[in-house]
């Protein structure tokens, strides 16, 4: 003898499976939408790359002018660029002469 199911225990199984398929592609969904978000925030940061170079002091020259004219914006104030400079270059004070060699530091997104 085969056992009767009723009406409304169809209907109740089928409402949890639909509730369960609803409920998976809205897990799909969301976990869809954070790794796009994750990945656009990768994808829009530039990269910086840090690179030093040596430049000649001229004639008229100073630390803090050429700590002006080269500071990246990851600094925030020129003397605290100028201290990373004397680090830099082994200085005791901020006096430079013309001829002498100084290395600085400059930002680019470009990899060389």
């Amino acid at each position: 003898m085969k056992k009767r199911v009723s009406r409304n225990s169809v209907r109740r199984r089928f409402r949890k499976i639909f509730t369960g398929v609803i409920l998976m592609l809205a897990i799909c969904v969301s976990f869809g939408a954070f790794l796009v978000s994750a990945h656009e925030k990768t994808a829009a940061d530039d990269t910086v790359y840090k690179y030093y170079k040596s430049i000649e002091i001229q004639p008229g020259d100073t630390l803090w002018a050429i700590a002006e004219d080269t500071m990246t914006a990851e600094y925030d104030s020129v003397a605290e660029y100028v201290q990373v400079l004397k680090d830099m270059n082994n200085l005791d004070s901020d006096r430079i002469q013309a001829g002498q060699d100084l290395i600085i530091a400059y930002n680019d997104s470009v990899l060389y």
